[in-house]
Order: structure tokens, then C-alpha cells, then sequence
């Protein structure tokens, strides 16, 4: 073959190869990217956008279309946990172009009319109900790409379907972070709504409210243990301010902890074996471990000046208390191995509360020209941010079990109600409407 021949051959192969090359980079380039390649939602990120997300009601899929009002229900419960979240912007029904009983499989949907109104994401969901019972399905769409991000199917109690809705919000949240959510867990705080102070417990959006005191005195102070199965808290039904442990799976309560004097503000240790709590046996008020049947285990601080609220690290090695030693309320912190201790807060006469997070934050509440706010820190001291302002007296501050999340009790609106927030101050919301007060949350798994 000669040279010329030689080169027209080259020629064509090397043509060939471009053309195919170039096809390939067009196709991998105008391909849709993977469903979690534009939704993904980072929960490290220090503030986080929030998509808008249509969630219409669901479809009756009975065939005499029973239960109608769970249509509305269903998505009222999803749309409420994905807003609690602080990912999601649920969008006003009366913008849906869609029209009623729609369909719910992606190649019936005309994503153009939810992209017009500005949906990034939609969520279409459906029920069918046999007996007592409810089969919900939901599917998550990507409006933009017109692709399937999630689908689920949960069977449940009719009558519980706001925990069966609770479940697969997790799973939508599982699916967009790589982590759980906090619609699955639960919150005890203090009431008043019938005249005494009594605890009592509700699902974290502040719904299915149940007492489970009812010592016709003063409850305080409840604190759920590590695996959520245990709740200890303050009651002066015999007397002074004794502490009782409640078994939430039994409903058995027992003392564990009646000393002469305070007997407040126990935290669980990491492992849920012992609990810390104030103690004035011999008069002055110092921090002490017990075990869960009220034998003192360590004396943990002796000093003339009062010592309270202790908040165990996540590993344990350390706490967080309150002392007034140096002539105010401040937050000191105490190296459990080798009992070392040091002020933290310098900044405000008046810091207390402190909470330790699993992710390793300090939050606690700051007396501020008469009014109380929520700031955080890191164990050191560093990084203070003020969380809470201007709006009323916001105080107790509490983790849920992640580390991402605050409830918090505040007067903002007149008397005491709960709230949730973002860790870093956002998406501050309501979630307790009861009469009277409610006060001194404590999150649960």
C-alpha cells in the first residue's frame, strides 16, 4: 500500500474515532445527572437553601372513596415534617396548576406546569385503606429532570397515621442527606395546661400530646435516658423535690433519689448507667453521679459555692454545670478524668442551662439587658453565637439526639410554648398550642 494510500486510511479511522468520541462527550454531558446529583443536601453546610417542594394532596385510591379527609391529612403530616426539617419550602396548594386525582407515575406527570410555578421538587402520594388499616405510597420526583428520586410503600394503623407519614418523611430525609430525621422522636416537657405542673410527653412536632404525671403538685425537670425507654424527673408529690424514674414502656414509676435538701436537675451519662444531679445533703448544693437505683457513685464537686445543671459530653469524659463562684451564674466545664475545671462563659452576669450536643456544641440560655436568649459554643468557650433575639424570653435549650436541631421553650407569644430551630439559629417554629405553659423540653430518641 503506498504512503498516500497509507494516510487516507489513517485519515478516516482518525475521523471515525472524533466523530464517536465527540457523540459520547455530547451524550454524557445533555445525560440527566444521577437523581441525587442536584438535590442532594449537604447538612455540614453552615446554612442550607431550601427547595420548594409541592406536595398535593394525596389520591383516594379506594373504590368507594372512603376515609376522603385523609387526602388532606396525609400530606398535612409530610408537608409539616419536611418544613420542620429545614430543608424544604412546602408551597401553597393554590398555586398547583394540577388538577384533582392526578396521576402519580412519572411518565403521566407534566412536570412543565410544576416547573412553572416553581416546585423543584415534587412529592405525589396515594391510600388505599382495608379495615382498620392504611397503605400509603409516595413518590419524590426531581421537577427539573422529570426523574424519580424516591419511592415508598408503609401499611399502618389508620388510626396512627400521622407516625406511619412520620416514617416515610425519615426516609425522604435518609434519601436527600445520607441521614436520619427527627420526625420519629419524641419530646417530654413540664405543663401546667390543668392548673399543677405534671410532665408530659408528644411526638417531636408537638402533636399526640399524653400527661403521664399526675402527682397533683410540682414536676420539673424531666430528662429521657440515652434509649429513650426511661425518663427520669423532679416531683415534690411527697414532699421536697425527690427524683423518680419512669419506665415508658411498663408506665412504672419508683424514687431513686429522696436525700434531704435538692435532689434536681439529673442528666443520663452516655450508656444510660448512672445519672448526675445536684444534691444538698450536707446543706451545700454540689454535683454528684448516681446509679439508676440512687446509690451515690462519685462525688464530683465540692465546692462552698452552689454548683447545678450538669450536662455530660458525648464521650462522657466531662461535663457542663452552672456556678455562681465567681459571682454570678457562669458555664464551667469539669475533665472527669482528672478533675480539672474552668470557666467557659465571660461574657453576660447571667448564663445557664447548658446542653451538650452529640455533635459536640454547648448551647445554654444568656440573661441579656432583662431579656433571656439561646446562644451555642464549643466546649472550650469559642465560637459563641447567639441563636435567640428579640422576640421575648427564649430558654431551657435542648439537642435532639443529632446534634442538628434545638427545642427550646419562649414566651415570644405571651405565655411559654415550644419551639424548634435549626442548630444554627434558622427556621425558628412552633409546635405547642396548649393552654398554659410549656416549659424544660428534653428531645428523645
Amino acid at each position: 500500500m503506498g504512503s498516500k494510500s497509507m494516510f487516507f486510511v489513517c485519515d478516516r479511522i482518525n475521523r471515525f474515532l472524533f466523530f464517536w468520541i465527540g457523540v459520547l462527550c455530547l451524550a454524557i454531558l445533555s445525560a440527566p445527572a444521577p437523581c441525587l446529583g442536584r438535590i442532594y443536601i449537604d447538612i455540614n453546610e453552615p446554612s442550607i437553601p431550601k427547595f420548594n417542594i409541592a406536595i398535593p394532596d394525596f389520591k383516594n385510591l379506594n373504590e368507594n372513596k372512603e376515609y376522603p379527609k385523609l387526602a388532606q391529612k396525609l400530606a398535612g403530616v409530610i408537608s409539616n415534617d419536611l418544613y420542620l426539617s429545614g430543608y424544604f419550602n412546602p408551597m401553597d396548594k393554590e398555586a398547583f396548576l394540577e388538577e384533582k386525582d392526578a396521576p402519580l407515575t412519572g411518565k403521566d406527570i407534566r412536570f412543565k406546569d410544576w416547573s412553572v410555578v416553581g416546585a423543584e421538587l415534587l412529592l405525589k402520594g396515594g391510600y388505599t385503606c382495608v379495615g382498620s388499616r392504611v397503605e400509603v405510597v409516595v413518590r419524590l420526583f426531581d421537577v427539573f429532570w422529570g426523574r424519580q428520586i424516591l419511592g415508598r410503600r408503609a401499611l399502618g394503623d389508620r388510626r396512627q397515621y400521622r407516625h406511619l407519614m412520620h416514617r416515610l418523611s425519615n426516609e425522604i430525609i435518609r434519601k436527600l442527606t445520607g441521614q436520619d430525621g427527627i420526625s420519629l422522636t419524641k419530646l417530654a416537657f413540664v405543663g401546667n395546661a390543668r392548673g399543677n405542673k405534671e410532665i408530659y410527653v408528644s411526638d417531636y412536632d408537638g402533636h399526640n400530646v399524653r400527661q403521664i404525671t399526675s402527682d397533683k403538685s410540682i414536676a420539673l425537670l424531666p430528662s429521657w435516658s440515652p434509649d429513650g425507654k426511661k425518663l427520669v424527673y423532679n416531683s415534690y408529690k411527697d414532699g421536697g423535690p425527690m427524683l423518680y424514674l419512669r419506665d415508658m414502656t411498663s408506665g412504672a414509676v419508683r424514687r431513686i433519689s429522696s436525700r434531704s435538701g435538692l435532689n434536681i436537675g439529673a442528666c443520663w451519662a452516655p450508656g444510660g448507667k448512672k445519672l448526675a444531679l445536684t444534691l444538698s445533703r450536707k446543706g451545700n448544693s454540689d454535683i454528684f453521679t448516681i446509679d439508676l437505683r440512687g446509690k451515690i457513685l462519685r462525688h464530683l464537686i465540692n465546692h462552698w459555692a452552689l454548683d447545678v445543671s450538669p450536662a455530660f459530653s458525648p464521650d462522657g469524659k466531662k461535663i457542663a454545670f452552672v456556678s455562681n463562684r465567681s459571682g454570678s451564674p457562669q458555664i464551667y466545664t469539669l475533665d472527669l478524668t482528672n478533675g480539672r475545671k474552668e470557666r467557659r462563659t465571660f461574657e453576660g452576669k447571667y448564663n445557664t442551662s447548658p446542653a451538650w450536643s452529640s455533635l459536640n456544641r454547648i448551647a445554654f440560655t444568656s440573661l441579656e439587658q432583662g431579656t433571656f436568649n439561646i446562644y451555642s459554643m464549643n466546649p472550650e468557650g469559642g465560637a459563641q453565637k447567639r441563636l435567640t433575639a428579640d422576640q421575648g424570653n427564649d430558654e431551657s435549650p435542648c439537642w435532639s439526639p443529632d446534634g442538628r436541631y434545638i427545642v427550646f421553650s419562649s414566651n415570644r407569644e405571651g405565655r411559654y410554648h415550644l419551639y424548634i430551630m435549626n442548630a444554627n439559629g434558622q427556621n425558628q417554629i412552633k409546635i405547642t398550642s396548649m393552654k398554659g405553659d410549656q416549659t424544660a423540653p428534653s428531645w428523645a430518641p
